[in-house]
């Protein structure tokens, strides 16, 4: 199974981490193993490249696997970063909805 932990802040998200795979289909062809993939680099691409935050950190480890990005708060102001990283947690759950036995999303807020 696929887990997704939402690390909340005051205003907002502050991490995506997301771990594990989901057991849907083999390696190589599990369609939502994909989909989660593809949304995490987009949001990573998004972050960084299309919007141009410099303050992002990101773990991306094939061995375990983990996939984990961290941006900070006061980039939560931004209209832009705000939407993009609302569409990407909104799609996350569609596919948790979509697929409850592969994957589970938690969030937890920041103490």
């Amino acid at each position: 199974m696929i887990e997704i932990n939402v690390l909340m802040g005051k205003k907002g998200p502050l991490s995506i981490e997301v771990k594990g795979h989901s057991g849907y289909a083999p390696e190589g062809e599990d369609i939502v193993c994909a989909a989660v993939s593809t949304l995490m680099y987009a949001l990573l691409l998004g972050l960084k490249e299309v919007i141009g935050i410099c303050d992002i950190t990101s773990e991306i480890n094939d061995e375990i696997p983990k996939f984990s990005i961290l941006w900070n708060e006061k980039n939560m102001s931004d209209d832009r970063t705000r939407a993009v990283i609302d569409t990407i947690l909104k799609s996350l759950k569609y596919i948790a909805g979509a697929y409850p036995k592969y994957v589970h999303i938690v969030e937890v807020n920041k103490s």
